[in-house]
């Protein structure tokens, strides 16, 4: 009996006979079924399942959609609920180092000023190119 194998790529079934195994040094055994498939894992290093076209990516999207098919659905009473306005909130003031206690040690965020961004150079205006000896020489037509 034949087998058929499975792409290490894109997961697409290859028919025995066709395809390429790839075998590293590591002793790793990859199997493709084309040419642009060992190029995106091997060259480019990229993964199947992430790569739209590949098979790989079909069946990972397809258990995705299953699998937010077959999460409980939120009752429709509790999405249409009124809405109660927020408490007002007190104006959070952030503390100030004085109140901190004796406990926490001082940081040296607490201690340190802000240093100032220094202001960017002018840009330098460029001389005009000097003629070259040849084009000098010559008078022009």
């Amino acid at each position: 009996m034949v087998l058929k194998r499975q792409c290490s790529f894109c997961a697409g079934e290859i028919e025995p006979g066709t395809g390429l195994m790839y075998v590293r040094r590591d002793g790793s055994v990859y199997n493709f079924c084309s040419s642009s498939c060992r190029k995106q894992q091997v060259v480019l290093g990229r993964v199947g399942h992430r790569i739209k076209w590949t098979h790989a990516h079909a069946v990972k999207r397809a258990a995705a959609h299953a699998q937010a098919r077959a999460a409980p659905a939120v009752p429709a009473s509790a999405s249409k609920s009124p809405r109660t306005p927020a408490p007002a909130a007190a104006s959070k003031a952030p503390p100030s180092p004085a109140s901190k206690s004796a406990t926490e040690p001082a940081t040296p965020a607490d201690t340190t000023p802000v240093p100032a961004v220094p202001a960017k150079k002018p840009a330098r205006a460029r001389a005009p190119r000097k003629a070259s000896a040849e084009s000098a020489a010559s008078p022009p037509p």
